[in-house]
């Protein structure tokens, strides 16, 4: 049995720096768990605790049903995929495949087969004798798996993997790994800093913000209900669009807009009749289409000037500004991974929120026009401004 019980885990640095605060999480039998969250937020240094290569300041890792939290790495029976594939460069392919086993004495036969079936099951029969200078990316990063795979391990542990190949090569190795876990089942935890990445291969995914576990649950979970600004700003691709705004009788207003609540949400019960209540509206570019015979007749409208138009063949991204503020809460920028003052804004004195809106590739958008977009505002997302949690379902759920 592979499921790993990460149970209240802390890691604190001389100085009282914690990295990893309290995680509390657990990875079922032949999951594949995916940590995500922007570079500093804890997550590898959580993975290097479940391998042993970091001490655990506070908390007990169980591995199966054995308490694994003061073990050595060779005897938490895990194998683990480097960032920088970590092959020895003077062995060919074959010696790479077989050196683990070697090491903890495998009779000489059964190195062969299973290094053999691993050569056939990731294509690696024609390099075997070659060593790793004359491999490619992603020859290389298939020998790391390898080595992996033939430990034939409780679980599978993995840094970044893909992170030193290039996006389209990227893009086929996801798709690989994807096939080889549901070939061999095996529990993995799987470290990336790359959100799509992570929606793609994750049965679930794990989002941390500053060492702290943020909310753990499948991909379109996280991407139609996230329990928090953080979350939603990070997960999304483009980003979930945030403005400032205001509830009162019955409708969200942003700028010169005006949406109604959605029905059912409970988001009108948070403000007594008459009353206002200020909030982070925030809106998927997806959930936002030309208006039209194509866009839903019983979304509401809004009237906008289009800035700028990214065509990306069967999807175009229209972006415009509204006359409202942007959100500048840090939960947003550490999504965004800018921890400086300087936000990559280009105009300094333009304070103005932007949203993206995705509509169909077909339909003709250009820079300076003013067209009328239909809003689903029953997937609208409102969050509390200061402490950023999820208003409304997730409010009236969990009070």
């Amino acid at each position: 049995m592979g499921a790993i019980k990460i149970e209240q885990v802390s890691k604190v640095y001389e100085g009282d720096v914690r990295a990893v605060d309290a995680v509390e999480l657990e990875v079922a039998d032949g999951e594949f768990m995916v940590l995500v969250g922007p570079s500093g937020c804890g997550k590898s240094t959580l993975l290097r605790m479940i391998a042993g290569l970091e001490e655990v300041t506070l908390g007990r890792i169980c591995i199966g049903d054995r308490d694994v939290t003061r073990l050595q790495p060779p005897d938490r029976d895990i194998a683990m995929v480097f960032q920088n594939y970590a092959l020895y460069p003077h062995m060919t392919v074959a010696e790479n495949l077989a050196f683990g086993l070697r090491q903890r004495r495998t009779p000489k036969d059964e190195v062969a087969r299973r290094v053999d079936d691993v050569s056939k099951m990731l294509g690696l029969e024609e390099l075997m004798r070659r060593k790793p200078v004359a491999l490619s990316g992603g020859q290389r990063q298939r020998v790391a798996m390898g080595r992996a795979l033939v430990r034939e391990p409780a679980a599978f542990l993995m840094d970044e993997p893909l992170s030193n190949l290039d996006a389209k090569l990227r893009a086929s190795m996801r798709g690989q790994l994807a096939r080889l876990h549901d070939r061999v089942g095996t529990t993995t935890v799987y470290v990336t800093h790359d959100q799509v990445e992570a929606m793609t291969l994750g049965d679930r995914v794990a989002v941390m913000r500053g060492g702290v576990l943020q909310q753990c649950d499948v991909p379109q979970k996280l991407f139609r209900e996230p329990a928090n600004l953080f979350v939603a700003a990070f997960i999304g691709s483009p980003s979930m669009n945030l403005v400032e705004a205001t509830i009162s009788d019955g409708v969200v207003r942003f700028g010169e807009h005006t949406l109604p609540l959605p029905e059912g949400s409970g988001l009108g019960d948070l403000v007594g009749a008459g009353g206002e209540r200020g909030v982070v509206l925030g809106l998927r570019p997806t959930d936002i289409d030309l208006s039209g015979p194509q866009a839903d007749p019983t979304w509401p409208r809004i009237a906008v000037t289009v800035e700028a138009v990214e065509e990306l063949g069967a999807e175009t991204l229209a972006v415009f500004a509204l006359e409202a503020q942007r959100v500048t809460a840090e939960a947003v920028r550490d999504a965004s991974e800018q921890s400086n003052p300087d936000d990559g804004t280009l105009l300094a004195d333009d304070q103005r929120a932007r949203f993206t809106a995705s509509v169909h590739g077909r339909h003709a958008v250009r820079a300076g026009e003013r067209v009328d977009l239909a809003v689903d505002h029953r997937a609208l997302h409102v969050f509390d401004p200061v402490s950023g949690e999820a208003l409304g379902r997730r409010a009236l759920v969990h009070a």
